[in-house]
């Protein structure tokens, strides 16, 4: 590993030495040419040295104690304090940050996966499956057994007599009226607020926010890499755990005054349309849902002909067939999370509406980049900008000292030769 060099020990050393060449060399000033050369030089740079410490260490402080002024500015840093917030804001939220890259970010990003790897961790996996649990009763108390679960009620009780009638029964269409009518009188509402009920208390998990502090740790050292513009703004952010918890809050708080469930709504509708257009979906979804009915309906694995003697026929048809699917989803969690990784059309799928509602987001609170900036930055005081800003700097600054030092002591050699010719 390479020593780091100290530049404000180069600095002082630099400064220390053209000062004593400056007094060894002053008596001969008069008398000899080199004695001038090097006096004049010498005398130079120490006035350029000088001029540079004063300029850098009134970045930060008042050296030799003098209070900032109109002819003098001192402690800059410490008294542009907003102003440099303001502006590392603006730089983050107007050119790094724009809208146009966080889309192209987004297009990038598979959101499955990244989620596929969180439902696998154990302790998501119990909590899911708690969650699981808890919706089933939620859902069961919900379901308005005088209208929709009625409905449904004799629908399956009429066409589950044998599985021949599954065949040729078409779910789709049947699934797009009661989809149209649950919109239509708010019967689905109470499903969707189960829903959003339970990934709030998912989104509270300690695991979840760790997952999530990974994922922005993992983002950020990615956005900063081989760009040390982006690496000095990212010291400046918040914390990736203080991001995390900020993220788990704007989702909680999206959750509960129901901008999820506006979104889930849409997305519903979206499909209902999606599925009336494309007769090869009207296809796929009448065989899925005749093989979910099949599976959730009928309590042994062979059935006779006359399946009456083993079709659930009790008034509780609706939410049982729920819970027996939610308790399925339960039981083999491993192996739909696996089948789900190998359906890159669903996933793909899942990614694009994802990505959409995404983007609608930043095109609505983009100024919250901004914001989140100057929240991150506020809790700096004076002392801890200007300790920050030289543990990040203040080394590189060093080099205008010596900088000005060296050419100080260039320029007044030459405008002694100067002097000496045109004498």
């Amino acid at each position: 590993m390479v020593k780091k060099i100290n530049n404000t020990q180069s600095a002082n050393l630099t400064l220390g030495g053209i000062t004593l060449g400056f007094l060894l060399s002053y008596p001969f000033h008069a008398t000899s040419f080199w004695g001038g050369l090097i006096s004049s030089g010498c005398s130079a740079g120490m006035i350029g040295g000088l001029a540079d410490w004063f300029a850098v260490t009134a970045l930060f402080r008042r050296p030799l104690g003098i209070r900032p002024g109109k002819l003098l500015r001192t402690e800059i840093i410490p008294r542009n304090r907003e102003r440099i917030f303001n502006a590392l804001a603006d730089m983050v939220q107007d050119e790094l940050l724009t809208k146009d890259v966080l889309k192209q970010k987004l297009g990038m990003w598979d959101f499955s996966g990244e989620l596929l790897k969180v439902f696998q961790q154990d302790q998501v996996k119990e909590s899911a499956k708690q969650l699981l649990v808890d919706l089933t009763e939620e859902i069961k108390r919900s379901l308005d057994t005088n209208s929709l679960s009625r409905s449904l009620q004799g629908l399956l009780q009429e066409n589950l007599i044998s599985q021949e009638n599954l065949t040729r029964l078409e779910l789709s269409e049947t699934l797009i009226a009661v989809l149209e009518f649950s919109l239509e009188h708010g019967q689905i509402d109470h499903l969707l607020q189960a829903l959003c009920k339970a990934m709030k208390e998912l989104l509270l998990q300690p695991t979840v926010n760790r997952a999530l502090t990974n994922m922005i740790e993992a983002a950020l050292i990615r956005y900063g890499a081989n760009n040390p513009t982006r690496k000095l703004v990212g010291k400046f952010l918040p914390s990736p755990e203080v991001l995390a918890q900020g993220i788990i809050d704007k989702g909680k708080t999206a959750l509960q005054d129901g901008t999820v469930e506006r979104w889930l709504k849409e997305l519903v509708r979206k499909g209902i349309i999606n599925l009336k257009t494309n007769p090869e979906m009207q296809d796929k979804v009448s065989q899925l849902c005749a093989k979910a009915l099949t599976a959730l309906t009928y309590t042994d694995s062979d059935l006779p002909e006359e399946a009456e003697s083993t079709r659930e026929t009790s008034s509780d048809l609706v939410p049982k067939v729920i819970e027996r699917g939610l308790k399925k989803l339960r039981d083999d969690w491993d192996q739909n999370l696996e089948a789900i990784k190998h359906k890159p059309e669903l996933r793909k799928a899942f990614n694009r509406e994802v990505r959409s509602f995404l983007e609608r987001q930043i095109e609505d609170h983009h100024d919250v980049i901004g914001r989140t900036v100057r929240e991150g930055l506020y809790p700096l005081t004076n002392d801890k900008l200007v300790t920050l800003i030289e543990e990040k700097a203040g080394n590189d600054l060093q080099m205008i000292r010596i900088n000005g030092s060296l050419v100080g002591g260039l320029v007044g050699m030459l405008i002694y030769v100067l002097g000496m010719v045109f004498r």
